[in-house]
């Protein structure tokens, strides 16, 4: 997967190289995806798969891939995963183990789990067992 900074570094070496002129299309293009018409309902380009309700809920984690640690907090949670800040270098399908620290939790938290989602929202990862006390956040 390449990174971020790979795609913006080429994008703006494509359109450094257009005419004024040329860069207006994209640019107008781009702006309608940056804010959506006021009228304009927010809907998902998928369905909603999700067995367990999800919250909003801030909960800080450790993630663990096979080659890198991140520190991370979940932008929400359900029982069956969390959805993590979209800054973390992470690919669709990958594995992980998170440990989740939160003062409701008598102890963290430490499970497996995999990458499921990587959007601009943020990572989704999915548990690899139900985690039913992660409730007690929300």
């Amino acid at each position: 997967m390449k990174k971020k900074y790979d795609v913006r570094d080429r994008l703006f070496k494509v359109i450094s190289n257009f005419s004024e002129s040329q860069r207006e299309k994209p640019l107008h293009d781009l702006e309608k995806w940056e804010q959506p018409e006021p009228t304009e309902k927010l809907e998902s380009k998928f369905p909603d798969k999700r067995e367990h309700i999800r919250k909003d809920a801030s909960v800080y984690g450790i993630l663990q891939t096979k080659n890198s640690q991140f520190r991370v907090f979940t932008k929400n949670v359900s029982k069956g995963g969390v959805l993590i800040g979209s800054e973390t270098p992470l690919s669709f399908g990958e594995d992980i183990f998170m440990t989740l620290f939160h003062k409701n939790f008598t102890m963290p938290i430490r499970t497996n789990g995999k990458v499921m989602r990587v959007d601009p929202d943020g990572v989704g990862v999915q548990f690899s067992q139900i985690i039913p006390r992660i409730s007690s956040v929300y």
